[in-house]
C-alpha cells in the first residue's frame, strides 16, 4: 500500500511529464510562486489568478492542482476546484490549502528535475 506522499509524488510526476518542453521554464516559475501567493492571498484568490490569467503554464498548473485536490480532498474528480473552495466549509478549504501546498511542492521538484542544466564555460 502506498503512502499519501507516494501517491502525491506519483501523480505529480505524471502531470509534469505532460508539460511541454517550451512551457517548462514558465511552469517552474509558477510552481515557485504558488506557495507565496497562497500564503499572502489565500487559496481561492491564487486559484482565481491562475484560472483567469490562463496561459499554458498557469493553465496547466491550475488543472494539475485542481485534479488532485478535487479527487483527494473533495472526492469529486470532475469538480472545479475554485467552485468547490468557494462553496465548501472552512475545514475542507483548510485541508485543500494544506494539500495544495504539499502537491505543488512535488510538482516543482519534478519540473525542476526536467529543467536543462546550464552549461559551464
Amino acid at each position: 500500500m502506498k503512502t499519501r506522499d507516494q501517491l502525491r509524488a506519483e501523480r505529480a510526476a505524471s502531470n509534469v511529464a505532460g508539460v511541454r518542453a517550451d512551457a517548462l521554464k514558465d511552469y517552474i516559475a509558477e510552481t515557485r510562486s504558488f506557495a507565496p501567493m497562497v500564503h499572502q492571498d489565500g487559496l481561492g484568490a491564487t486559484l482565481a489568478t491562475l484560472k483567469v490569467r490562463g496561459g499554458s503554464a498557469r493553465g496547466s498548473l491550475y488543472d494539475h492542482v485542481s485534479g488532485w485536490i478535487c479527487e483527494t480532498v473533495f472526492a469529486e474528480p470532475k469538480g472545479d476546484l475554485l467552485t468547490l473552495v468557494t462553496r465548501s466549509p472552512s475545514s475542507k478549504v483548510l485541508r485543500a490549502h494544506e494539500e495544495s501546498l504539499l502537491y505543488v511542492g512535488w510538482l516543482r521538484r519534478f519540473a525542476e528535475s526536467r529543467e536543462p542544466k546550464a552549461r559551464k564555460a
